[in-house]
């Protein structure tokens, strides 16, 4: 399976009320693009601290094309976004830009292996239970991901499953709509021949989507805001996918040992299978040893956290967190 069923992806933040927005800074990290190589490159992300000391983090992981962003966007312009609300419930948050995209390192995409952004979120883990990143140190990371986040998310706590004592797998499952990825791919293209990247000297690895495809492919557009969606097309930013790189199989999933959430939408173009979470969990279940849940939000695209639905998987996941992994400020 190519590439183009792993392009995925997160959305722009919308600022949140001033009461309601957790302690947040922005971080930069050195980091590594192949295991053992030296940390020449910078990931830069959003550290977020709640109330009181915190002992466990979620380190957030968007998709293909976009940024950290996501992870504050309010679907629901008068709800709290994830970030919000997980800090809200006692934990840290740590999201990042991916390299080649937002304000992370652009390195020249021929460095980029398919290991690379799986180094850089060992890398990341290990920083946060050093206490390296801010907030002191971490006794437990959950994975947070959308899309091929949630790929990239899976694929570490499957290799190094003692490093990750959490998944919180959205916008993905064993179930990609292939021929949707195929007729998605049209609408991507160099990035160099976009207006808002032209002219910053990257190569032709980069890429980045048309005009119009995210509100095509990635919206449930009765459930969700115009004024959201224009704001997505506004803020896109590039990606890199080395030649070679694919969808992770399922059957990694065997070798993940922490407890695993899946939240998929009801409408999710990008996906084929189960539009309920119990269909969802007897799709999944026969590729995990771990414990599983699922859900499955109704009036949602593949863009979760940009639907007015938004806040209902939050409070979900919120729950599973506090059930399944604990270590929450109180």
């Amino acid at each position: 399976m190519r590439i183009t069923t792993a392009i995925l992806l997160a959305l722009v933040p919308i600022p949140a009320a001033a009461d309601a927005a957790p302690a947040c800074r922005a971080v930069t990290a050195k980091v590594a693009m192949t295991a053992g190589g030296p940390a020449d490159q910078r990931v830069a992300g959003t550290l977020c601290l709640p109330r009181g000391r915190a002992t466990t983090v979620q380190l957030l992981v968007p998709g293909g094309f976009y940024g950290q962003g996501y992870w504050r966007t309010r679907g629901d312009r008068q709800r709290p976004s994830y970030v919000e609300t997980m800090t809200a419930a006692g934990y840290a948050t740590l999201a990042i830009d991916r390299l080649g995209t937002g304000a992370s390192s652009h390195p020249p995409s021929t460095r980029f292996t398919q290991d690379t952004h799986q180094n850089v979120i060992r890398r990341l883990i290990r920083q946060l239970r050093e206490g390296r990143l801010g907030g002191g140190r971490f006794a437990k990371v959950v994975l947070v991901g959308h899309s091929l986040g949630s790929t990239l998310a899976r694929t570490v706590a499957a290799a190094h499953p003692a490093e990750v004592d959490g998944v919180i797998l959205t916008g993905e499952s064993s179930v990609p709509n292939e021929a949707a990825f195929e007729q998605m791919g049209a609408g991507i293209y160099r990035a160099a021949d976009d207006p808002r990247f032209a002219g910053r000297g990257l190569d032709d690895g980069y890429l980045t989507t048309r005009p119009g495809l995210r509100a095509t492919w990635f919206y449930h557009r009765p459930d969700a805001d115009p004024e959201v969606i224009a704001a997505d097309e506004a803020t896109k930013t590039t990606d890199v996918f080395p030649p070679g790189d694919s969808y992770t199989p399922p059957s990694i999933n065997k070798d993940i040992r922490a407890p695993v959430l899946i939240v998929n939408g009801e409408h999710d173009k990008l996906l084929a299978g189960a539009t309920s979470s119990a269909a969802l969990h007897a799709q999944e279940a026969p590729y995990y040893r771990a414990e599983l849940e699922t859900v499955v939000v109704p009036g949602t695209g593949h863009v979760l956290n940009g639907h007015r639905t938004a806040p209902r998987w939050f409070a979900q996941a919120r729950e599973w967190a506090d059930r399944h992994v604990g270590g929450a400020a109180r």
